[in-house]
């Protein structure tokens, strides 16, 4: 799958060289057709946390959420000229949160860290504000797709370092204990599939860099086991903070 991806991120970027190509020298003076459409190279910084509703009580409690990066490759396609578009593309993310605690009067380090491909499906407006500033606006599906979730304790008992990995996706756990001793884990896997549904909002500067903030809600129920999506509900929701080059 992650050949695919690639491979699918190297074709926009070929797919945005051929349209710079045909659309000739840039201009600097005024915005041009590059400000409109082309690929854009994009980082920045996410957050995203975890959203528990229980069915009968209504009660809702939120992780502290995870920190991370992004990186990614869209392309707009015009549908009417210089105001709406359609974008995809690809980007993948890392988040990551660390803690330390202790139980049962053992101290330990806790570390958690999710890896993602996101493919987002949007429509995007957008208006010129001024000669070379151009403000837009973009909502639609993210098709989200987890590689990696997982959950790592460490701690030291004696002059013994153990370490628990808990596997968020299968619910399998690795450890090289030789005490006995197990911390409280999570009670059941999640989906490593989910849609986001969400917007942004973000301005284009001299049709080369661009600057833009957004959030996405989780719309699938991340919890895989029946008998605890029964009675509860987790929902992955991500704000996002970034800067990109368009070309």
């Amino acid at each position: 799958m992650k050949r695919h991806l690639i491979s699918a991120m190297a074709a926009l970027c070929i797919l945005g060289a051929a349209d710079a190509a045909a659309q000739g020298p840039r201009h600097h003076h005024h915005l041009g057709r590059y400000g409109e459409s082309g690929v854009e190279l994009s980082v920045g910084y996410l957050h995203s946390g975890y959203k528990h509703k229980e069915w009968v009580s209504e009660e809702v409690e939120r992780d502290k959420g995870l920190n991370g990066l992004y990186v990614g490759v869209t392309k707009d396609f015009t549908i009417v000229k210089r105001t709406l578009y359609f974008q995809t593309g690809a980007t993948y993310e890392f988040q990551n949160a660390s803690n330390r605690f202790s139980e049962a009067g053992i101290n330990l380090v806790s570390d958690r860290s999710e890896h993602y491909i996101d493919i987002p499906v949007r429509l995007k407006f957008a208006m010129d504000v001024l000669p070379d500033l151009r403000a837009f606006v973009y909502a639609g599906p993210t098709f989200d797709f987890g590689l990696s979730s997982s959950l790592t304790y460490r701690a030291k008992v004696g002059d013994h370092v153990e370490k628990f990995t808990y596997n968020y996706y299968n619910g399998k756990i690795k450890s090289n204990t030789i005490t006995g001793y197990t911390p409280t884990l999570p009670a059941g896997a999640y989906r490593a599939f989910d849609v986001l549904m969400g917007g942004a909002v973000g301005v284009e500067l001299y049709d080369i860099a661009v600057v833009k903030l957004g959030f996405d809600w989780g719309l699938i129920n991340k919890n895989k086991k029946k008998e605890i999506a029964d009675y509860l509900t987790t929902h992955r929701n991500l704000f996002h903070l970034g800067i990109g080059v368009k070309f």
